[in-house]
């Protein structure tokens, strides 16, 4: 029995300490970062930007059933007149995808995951026309598939990062900034204040958030007189940026340390822009929303 208590002990001591050294301090980062949020004119003023975005589409690719949803890895297209496409994320290879895609049957119940190629796969030749590249925020699901995209694309593609998203990292973005770092991608430069706007894509908009990760980033895309509001992964699902519905305290405090006040900001803010009519908040998982939503999906030529 004693030596029970011991083993049991011990365990605890080692969640303790795992908590104390890694997670503690991912917990204190995100919570430092509170950005300051532009208002609906300042994001609508976007739509007013001539020669700003002519075209959006969305990749899926890999999805996997959970519950009514299906939950997608999405990649974003913006298209200039020119011809030049500013990608945001860049989802996962096939190997990635399944790993991925167990762990979600084992933590949420969930189908089986289906990879539908590399981004870069999925591209085929239209790859050499992205131009600028940028990140929700740099967890693996969102950043890995930048190692097939640049043996496809080769140099040629800037890499547009808010400070916090560059700077501050923790045990679940390390990986994905060490392969946006080494990666193909040039560094490129934002300018403004609360909205930023990257060099060469007209009528784009950056806007630092915090909450889910110390560098997770919106962008804000007008097409046709609709602005498109990209807010990864704030939320799972649409239904709960709706609904004002948090996600599990397990996830949110040790699987994905997150700064859940900003987060209850974040959705309130952004279910407000999505009652405007000519505003379309989109989630990065939620690809039943996403299909339902009247984005174009990107089919290879």
């Amino acid at each position: 029995m004693r030596l029970l208590l011991m083993v049991v002990a011990g365990g605890i001591l080692a969640v303790a300490l795992v908590v104390a050294v890694i997670v503690v301090p991912a917990l204190l980062q995100v919570r430092g970062v509170e950005p300051p949020l532009p208002d609906a004119a300042e994001l609508r003023s976007l739509l007013e930007v001539e020669d700003g975005p002519v075209r959006l589409r969305y990749v899926n690719t890999s999805s996997q059933a959970i519950g009514d949803r299906t939950l997608g890895h999405t990649v974003f297209l913006a298209e200039w007149a020119n011809g030049d496409v500013f990608m945001i994320d860049a989802g996962m290879d096939r190997e990635q995808a399944a790993a991925f895609g167990e762990l979600m049957q084992t933590l949420l119940d969930a189908g089986e995951a289906r990879s539908h190629g590399t981004i870069a796969e999925l591209l085929g030749p239209e790859v050499q026309r992205v131009k600028g590249v940028a990140y929700t925020h740099l967890h693996i699901d969102h950043s890995q598939g930048t190692l097939p995209f640049c043996e496809a694309r080769g140099p040629g593609a800037r890499v547009f990062q808010t400070r916090w998203q560059a700077e501050l990292h923790n045990f679940n973005t390390d990986e994905g900034a060490g392969i946006v770092a080494d990666s193909c991608l040039e560094p490129g430069e934002l300018s403004g204040g609360t909205i930023l706007r990257p060099e060469g894509f007209p009528g784009l908009g950056l806007v630092g958030l915090g909450g889910h990760t110390p560098g997770s980033t919106l962008f804000a895309i007008p097409v046709d007189g609709q602005l498109w509001i990209f807010s990864g992964d704030i939320t799972n699902t649409k239904q709960d940026l709706l609904t004002h519905t948090g996600k599990p305290a397990l996830y949110s405090y040790l699987m994905v340390p997150e700064h859940t006040g900003r987060t209850a900001q974040l959705r309130l803010w952004l279910a407000e822009l999505d009652r405007r009519p000519d505003v379309r908040v989109v989630v990065s998982h939620d690809l039943t929303d996403i299909e339902a939503s009247g984005m174009e999906e990107f089919v290879r030529p």
